[in-house]
Formats: C-alpha cells, structure tokens, sequence
C-alpha cells in the first residue's frame, strides 16, 4: 500500500508541473465565473440554466483531463521506458497500475474540488442576489451529491482507461478506444428506448434486448450518474427518478472490475 500511495504522489506532483493541466483548469475557471452574467440573459429557469452550466463545464473539464491528459501520460511512461525504472524498483505491476490510476483521479480530484468551490460559489451568489422567483430552490448538500456522481463518473473512466492501456499500446489507439467506450455507453439508453417503443406496438425482441442489457454492464452511461437537477428542485430524489446511493455504488464496483481487469493484462503483456 506504501509503494501505491507514493507512485500515486509522484504521478499527482508530475500533473501539478504540467502547463496543459494548469491551462485546462484556467479555461474552465474563466468558463465558471460566466456564470455570473447568467442573471441578464436567463429569468424563470435561471437557476436550473445556473446549475447546469457549472456541472457542464466540471464534465467536460474532467473528460479533456482524461482523454487528453491522461491517456498521454500513462502512454508516455511506456514510451520514454519510464515504466521500466519504476518496475526495476520493488514495485508490481499490480501497484504500478492501483498507483498510476490513483494519481491521476488524485489530480482530477483536485482540479474538480477547486472548479466545484468555484461553482459553488457562483450558484450561491446568485441565489441570495437575485429574487426567490427566478432561483426558488438551492441545496447544498444536492450540489455535492451532484459533484460525488462526477467524480464516479470520472473513477470509471480512468478505470477503463489503464484497462485499455493494458490492452492497447500507444496514445492513440487507447484514445480512441476511450471515445467509443463513451459513446457507446450514451448511445445504450436510446437503444433501449426504441426496443421498449418496439415492444408497446407489439413487436418485442427479447434477444437484441439482452444483448443491449449486457452491453450496457460493459459500456455504462456516465448520465446515470448526473444529479444536477436536483441541485436546484425542491422534489424527492425518488420523484426525480434518481437512486444515487445504487448508481454509486455500481460505479465503483465498476472502476473496481475495470482495475482487476487492467491488472491481470498488465501482468501478463510484454512491456519490454
């Protein structure tokens, strides 16, 4: 757990040096703090418009980090033969793979924390400036409910991501992999839609639904994971159609399956 832990903190301190990563949590910051002018272009649903911007740009923070980020930087361990120093030391490839997937969401941690503080404040501010009538509603606890999902959301796929790394070699195709990864696991719930449309005029088809019930284990949807709206309601999570505790809970046993996986490839491929 030791050596876990500290190749968690060399990779964490490497993506604090990295101009790329600074730039990404600039551009997001800026991106935020537009928040603030929501009030002069939006009025019965201001709050709702509020909320969604923020956790639209914490997303799409998270998925650049990812996808553009750190996919480079596992890939440019294999490249620059670092992975071979850190192997020389008394270090698995079992703790290189827990350890790198660590510091990365350690880092994404840490740029969501400071972008969700940001947010945060954004929403509050604009909850106590303007009249009740345009931002009704407001909970805290809900926005970091909310940002918890993120940050699964974000588990998940740079769980897949050391998973594809074991698979893959090189940036490019792993990043590939990751772009269809993440668009077939948000194309899943249309698929399921139109067979549950086919099967109310009468035509089922148990069989391609079993398919798509399966795929969707192995391509999750990051939206079942979306709790944004109800930052800004005063509804029941039940009404809203939202069970957080369960979607939780099977992100992380996801990331956890995804890990075992990447390690077991990882054990057995040929990295020299």
């Amino acid at each position: 757990m030791t050596r876990i832990l500290a190749l968690a903190r060399i990779t964490w301190l490497n993506g604090r040096r990295r101009h790329a990563v600074w730039g990404l949590f600039v551009f997001a910051l800026a991106l935020e703090a537009a928040g603030f002018s929501f009030a002069d272009f939006f009025g019965h649903d201001l709050g709702r418009a509020a909320s969604d911007w923020v956790f639209s740009i914490m997303w799409m923070a998270g998925l650049l980090f990812t996808l553009f980020y750190a996919v480079r930087a596992v890939a440019w361990d294999e490249n620059h033969r670092v992975i071979d120093s850190i192997l020389a030391h008394p270090v698995s490839r079992g703790e290189y793979v827990l350890g790198m997937a660590l510091g990365l969401w350690m880092l994404a941690l840490t740029l969501e924390a400071a972008l969700g503080l940001v947010g945060l404040g954004v929403l509050a501010w604009m909850r106590h400036s303007i009249d009740p009538a345009y931002f009704p509603h407001f909970s805290t606890a809900r926005f970091a409910l909310a940002w918890l999902g993120l940050q699964a959301a974000l588990a998940m796929m740079l769980a897949a991501l050391m998973l594809f790394s074991g698979l893959l070699r090189g940036a490019f195709p792993v990043l590939l992999s990751m772009l269809a990864w993440l668009l077939t696991g948000s194309g899943i719930p249309v698929v399921e839609q139109s067979l549950q449309r086919m099967a109310e005029r009468g035509h089922p088809a148990p069989v391609l639904q079993g398919i798509v019930h399966w795929l969707g284990a192995a391509f999750p949807n990051p939206g079942r994971l979306d709790f944004k709206d109800a930052v800004v309601s005063a509804r029941p999570l039940p009404d809203l159609g939202l069970d957080p505790t369960w979607a939780l809970a099977l992100a992380l046993l996801y990331a956890a399956v995804a890990l075992a996986l990447a390690i077991a490839l990882y054990e057995r491929r040929d990295i020299y």
